[in-house]
């Protein structure tokens, strides 16, 4: 999160590299942009992603809201 939108569209990068299966989603409120991960099912997810993350990413928790459902397998 943050005011720049470089920034946002870095640490986007940065998290896609690293995990390019996982989902992103860039958002502005006013004054902020935020950089959204993941559309876990449950907050356990969510929270071993968080853990897995801290390292390299700061500022980061956990939000509550509608999220978009992995395609399933046609098989």
């Amino acid at each position: 999160s943050g005011s720049k939108r470089a920034g946002a569209y870095s640490a986007q990068a940065k998290f896609q590299d690293k995990y390019p299966d996982l989902r992103t989603y860039i958002s502005y409120r006013e004054p902020n942009f935020k950089v959204r991960v993941g559309d876990f099912r449950s907050r356990l997810e969510a929270e071993k992603m968080v853990e897995e993350l801290r390292n390299s990413f700061t500022g980061l928790f956990i939000i509550t809201e509608k999220i978009n459902l992995p395609k399933a397998d046609s098989e």
